[in-house]
């Protein structure tokens, strides 16, 4: 099949390489990393067409993706521009949206909502980024380029939503850097050097906090005003919690409408990427493989499955991670 289009991409780790393999199907992609072995992998592998030695060598392509560390996105954004002027589209992938507001050119922001613990090329798949959204932000008023930057996020399986910078930047320091710095907050609380026993609360509620420190301090620094505000909105509900605790109070009705809230976003699923079920098994030989089969019969593909030691706080014993909305509905009803 004849390719049509040329992307560029500057950083080939689990971003930048995924997106990769999934364009290359479509388009010829030119390649950039600092690491000479990165460039020599992802062509030996056929994730890109050629690699880019300066950014004039992206010349000639319909967009240039920088999927660099969030540190560096904004500089490798001006240096694109300054190289290539408005002759190209220039996108990331950047967590924080606003640090690219009021940068002159064809500048479209990108946020695709996915992830796993793993980083750099090796970890790069296909399906990264499939069903998982793309929050696209159209800086200077440009639709021909922002439906560019759409069928992009759509060549990668994504499913792409447009918002302004400003909203993006509240939206996810309310449904993710809030819960980051909590988690590590969280921890550093609780862990006194003093635990025999850990809860699968705690460690579910703190398992983002193993992410990269490094990261999220850049973060942090680059939505600073509305993770704060966040904070004392979160701080504020916890004082009344804790007031209402310390007076003896029934806290029945609070913990229900948190309840009847968290429920509701299994069905609706509003920006959300992770597809994870419980299920409950007895403990006795072959209850696991059981659970397996039923969904393996069913063609149901599973992501990851992680075996609760501790059923405390959880709806089961297996933690069951689909990869899409389709798979999570079906292993839902198998599994009730």
């Amino acid at each position: 099949m004849e390719k049509k289009g040329r992307i560029g991409i500057i950083g080939l780790g689990l971003i930048g390489g995924s997106m990769a393999i999934s364009l290359s199907r479509s388009c010829d992609v030119v390649g950039m990393s600092r690491n000479p072995e990165t460039v020599e992998y992802a062509l030996s592998s056929g994730m890109i067409t050629s690699a880019a030695r300066s950014y004039s060598d992206f010349a000639g392509c319909d967009a240039v993706v920088v999927c660099t560390p969030l540190s560096l996105v904004k500089k490798t954004v001006e240096d694109v521009y300054a190289a290539l002027g408005d002759t190209t589209v220039i996108t990331d992938v950047g967590s924080v949206k606003g640090m690219l507001s009021g940068l002159p050119g064809r500048i479209i922001g990108g946020h695709p909502m996915a992830g796993t613990e793993q980083s750099g090329i090796r970890a790069a798949k296909e399906r990264l980024l499939e069903n998982a959204y793309y929050i696209l932000v159209d800086y200077n008023d440009n639709p021909a380029d922002l439906e560019l930057v759409r069928r992009i996020a759509l060549a990668c399986g994504a499913v792409p939503v447009v918002m302004s910078a400003a909203r993006h930047d509240r939206l996810v320091a309310k449904i993710s850097h809030l819960e980051h710095m909590a988690a590590y907050a969280l921890v550093n609380s609780a862990m006194t050097g003093d635990e025999h026993i850990v809860g699968s609360g705690f460690m579910d509620t703190t398992r983002i906090a193993s992410s990269s420190p490094e990261f999220w301090n850049t973060v942090a620094a680059l939505n600073r005003g509305n993770i704060v505000d966040e904070m004392d909105r979160y701080i504020a509900t916890l004082s009344d919690l804790r007031r209402d605790i310390a007076a003896g109070r029934d806290i029945t009705a609070f913990l229900a409408e948190a309840k009847e809230k968290r429920d509701k976003l299994k069905y609706s699923r509003r920006f959300m990427s992770e597809y994870v079920v419980y299920a409950d098994v007895p403990d006795c030989v072959g209850s696991i493989v059981g659970v397996l089969g039923r969904l393996a019969d069913a063609g149901i593909s599973i992501s990851n499955l992680t075996v609760m030691n501790s059923r405390e706080g959880a709806g089961g014993a297996l933690r069951i991670e689909l990869k899409d909305e389709p798979s999570y509905r079906k292993a839902k009803e198998i599994l009730g």
